[in-house]
């Protein structure tokens, strides 16, 4: 499919990276249409065209709003079908989650209700400082959270600060917000360019199977099961055999001395540079 019918995003694609800007209205409100463009988007990244890509980054083109929420006309309109309608905004936000891809969110100004669930079931989240402030209102608007919001947030934050997120319906900032698990870290904003493409950048030297693989032992149910899935993905990656020479390439470049690993991280990062001509 062609992402030229998206109309509330706007994807750019350069490589292994894919960078979609939410772009909708005033507040970007998640309605029918973004709703749409949303698993237009998901199909994308399953299909033939978006399987070279291995990071997806999530931002906003308005700086005050990074999703509001969900269009209440659209609450309003579940009334006669609620279970149906909630379980298709379940599927929706969790297709993410499944995605082999690492989906990344940044979020520099205001995420609420059903814009919440998305992001939770982003890979990885990021706040800007004095920017983003988060709100699961739900409770606060005579509803609750329901499009997996709240088991996402017991899981993320702990039971007490998950209701204490999800009853008080009030604004949580990006410090606090970091120190609740809700996202992986604060940046200042001077900080966000250097750091997020230094962290896109090395994830996306990871081949799409390896991601995956590394996804699925994190998905499993309990410990045992976790342990097994890590076996059989191990032994699947170590199997396509790209393992071998890269390691090769870390002894060759100075791994396993001590001067190699005091550089351990630059010098790894190194490993998929091409040769200067």
């Amino acid at each position: 499919m062609s992402l030229d019918s998206l109309t509330t995003l706007t994807v750019t694609h350069d490589g292994p990276v894919a960078r979609v800007l939410f772009d909708h209205g005033e507040i970007n409100l998640m309605d029918a249409a973004m709703m749409g463009d949303l698993w237009r988007l998901v199909k994308w990244l399953r299909a033939g065209g978006g399987r070279d890509v291995r990071v997806v980054v999530f931002e906003s083109a308005n700086p005050e709003f990074f999703i509001a929420h969900v269009d209440l006309a659209l609450l309003a309109a579940s009334v006669d079908n609620t279970e149906a309608a909630v379980g298709s905004f379940q599927d929706m936000v969790g297709a993410f989650r499944a995605l082999d891809q690492v989906t990344i969110g940044l979020v520099a100004g205001r995420v609420a209700g059903g814009g919440m669930e998305l992001l939770v079931n982003l890979d990885l989240r990021f706040a800007v400082t004095g920017r983003a402030l988060f709100n699961q209102i739900e409770t606060g608007i005579g509803v609750i959270p329901a499009g997996s919001g709240p088991q996402h947030l017991l899981h993320l934050l702990g039971r007490g600060r998950a209701l204490e997120v999800l009853l008080g319906h009030d604004d949580l900032d990006a410090g606090l917000a970091e120190r609740y698990g809700l996202v992986n870290r604060a940046l200042d904003p001077d900080d966000v360019a250097p750091f997020l493409d230094r962290l896109v950048g090395r994830i996306a030297t990871v081949p799409l199977a390896d991601i995956a693989a590394v996804k699925a032992t994190l998905a499993a149910p309990d410990l045992a099961a976790g342990l097994a899935v890590e076996r059989s993905a191990f032994a699947e990656v170590l199997g396509r055999g790209a393992a071998l020479p890269t390691m090769q390439r870390f002894l060759a470049a100075g791994g396993q001395t001590p001067a190699g690993e005091r550089r351990l991280a630059d010098l790894v990062a190194d490993l998929d540079r091409p040769e200067p001509v």
